[in-house]
Order: C-alpha cells, then sequence, then structure tokens
C-alpha cells in the first residue's frame, strides 16, 4: 500500500470528526494499542534506514551514493505522508478526552505523535542541506511537506467547525486538536470556508472536489516507489479499526455525515425539541442545514 493512502486516511477522520464525536463512544482499546505498537516498529526501521542511508551518501562510490540518496528521497516522502494521520488521529482523540468520552487514547496518540515528530524533524534537517546543495528531488520534498502542511490544517478546520457546533464549547477555551496544528489562524480561516455552516448542503460536494485535487496533486508529485508497503497496510488497517464499527454501513463503507446526522436527531429528540423552545437552535449539530453561503476558498499551493 501506498504512504499517500494514509492521507486519504487521515481526510476520512477529519471530515467526519463531528459525527464520530457525535456518538460519543470511545476508541477501541485493541486497535489503539495496535496502532502505537505497528507505528513503533515503523519508526525503529525509518530511524535506521535514516542512519544507513545517510553514511552511504557519503560513501567514495558515486553509484552507491546515487542509490543511497533515491532510496533516502523515497524514505523522506513516507516519512512526510504519514504525518497527517499521525496529527489527525491524535487531534481526535483529544477532542475524545474533553468531551469526557475517552481518557485513554489521547496519551498513547499523542506518543505516536510525538515519535514521529522527532522523525519528521531529522527529515526536515537532510531536506535542507539538500536544498542548499542545489538538489531538484529535495526542492520537490519541500514542496510536498508545504502542501501536506496546508491539507493538514485545512483538516483541523472540520475539528474547530465541530467545537463550535457543540453546545458544551461555548466556554471560549481553546481546542486541543489544534496543538496538532502548522497554523492556528490557517486552521481558523479553513474551519470558517469550508465548514458545514458556511456551505450547508454544498459541504459534502466541496470535500469531494477538494479531496479528488488531493489525490490527483500527490499522484503528479509522489514517487511511485514503496519501501514499506505493508507497515502502511498495517498501519492503516489500525486506523480503521480504532472507528467503532456502528459508524460503518453493511458494506463496510463508513456511513455518510448526512445519515449519521439523521439518525443523531433522531436518538436526541427531546434535547432537540428543548434547544428550539429556547432559541438555542444554532448549537444544534447537522440536524439543522444551513444556507449555502458564498465563500472565498483559500488553499496555499507552492
Amino acid at each position: 500500500m501506498h504512504a499517500g493512502w494514509l492521507v486519504e486516511m487521515a481526510s476520512l477522520w477529519a471530515f467526519h470528526a463531528s459525527t464520530l464525536t457525535h456518538q460519543r463512544e470511545p476508541m477501541s482499546t485493541e486497535a489503539v494499542n495496535e496502532y502505537w505498537i505497528r507505528n513503533r516498529v515503523r519508526f525503529d526501521g525509518w530511524n535506521a534506514m535514516l542512519s544507513r542511508l545517510r553514511s552511504q551518501t557519503l560513501s567514495l562510490s558515486v553509484a552507491k551514493r546515487v542509490r543511497a540518496w533515491e532510496k533516502l528521497c523515497s524514505l523522506i516522502e513516507e516519512v512526510l505522508l504519514s504525518e497527517p494521520l499521525a496529527r489527525v488521529s491524535a487531534a481526535f482523540a483529544a477532542e475524545l478526552e474533553e468531551r469526557q468520552i475517552d481518557n485513554d487514547s489521547h496519551s498513547i496518540l499523542h506518543n505516536v505523535y510525538a515519535a514521529h515528530s522527532e522523525v519528521r524533524n531529522r527529515c526536515l534537517k537532510i531536506i535542507l542541506e539538500g536544498i542548499e546543495t542545489g538538489l531538484e528531488e529535495a526542492e520537490e520534498l519541500n514542496r510536498l511537506r508545504h502542501y501536506l502542511e496546508h491539507w493538514n490544517d485545512m483538516l483541523l478546520g472540520y475539528f474547530l467547525e465541530c467545537r463550535r457546533q457543540n453546545s458544551s464549547s461555548r466556554s471560549g477555551r481553546p481546542c486541543l486538536g489544534t496543538q496538532y496544528a502548522f497554523s492556528i489562524s490557517r486552521v481558523e480561516d479553513f474551519a470558517e470556508d469550508f465548514g458545514q455552516s458556511t456551505l450547508g448542503s454544498h459541504a459534502t460536494m466541496v470535500w469531494t472536489l477538494q479531496l479528488a485535487g488531493c489525490r490527483k496533486w500527490l499522484d503528479e508529485h509522489c514517487r511511485s516507489s514503496v519501501l514499506s508497503p505493508k507497515m502502511h497496510q498495517r498501519i492503516g488497517e489500525a486506523s480503521i479499526g480504532m472507528i467503532k464499527p456502528s459508524a460503518f454501513d453493511s458494506l463496510g463503507c463508513l456511513r455518510s455525515r448526512l445519515i449519521q446526522s439523521i439518525e443523531y436527531g433522531i436518538d436526541h429528540a427531546d434535547e432537540t425539541i428543548a434547544k428550539l423552545q429556547t432559541d438555542q437552535w444554532e448549537s444544534l449539530s447537522r440536524v439543522l442545514i444551513a444556507t449555502a453561503t458564498t465563500t472565498h476558498m483559500r488553499f496555499e499551493v507552492s
């Protein structure tokens, strides 16, 4: 499995953040532990490979240096592509912890994020050294880093939108999930531009177009070679396993946000009526569909 699919899994987590949190179900402890174990194995492999390839790039043999640099670029690419999932899953666990739904998963997933950040920092140093020596591959990796940072912040914008819709989150406290953003102001911009309250019934269509654009960009700028496809697949399986089975339909597909919103509204009909009677209709989750308004889409790519 290509590491690019992990970006799509992170996108899946973020887009369905509101409906998954409304279920008020903790994450699967077994799946969270499995996710942590598989990531630790991958981190150990990454660190060992980084050290070995770095030493090979200093070899006196030109052919050996070229082969080592090619493998090093593929490795750095995998590290960058895996980062959104590490950040988004930790942000989701932070949201559950703050709502007192799951008090155990956040510390584990934050540990995964912290370990991933250490590997990422080693990769960024290599990218910087490559740019300084004029290597084109290093420039490409830096463009990928830049794109994924913006994509990560857009995904976290869905968490911020989810928080604004939650009536229990009016205390003005900052969203814990934003600690996994590269730019909090950028997250706020994306939450305002692409949120359900702004786009209304067009939110799903806009999301579909964004995801299609992301796939196309990654296909054009990422390498087809994969160093550890089986490990990516195992981590992806553990990631999906952290979502409760009730969120999937009989075909194994994650149910749409509209269907889950309708079910949530039916299950909480008394609460919905009470909010309507007390003029708190703005705080309803996805039961009320906001009117679509024109918005200025901001998404920086360089």
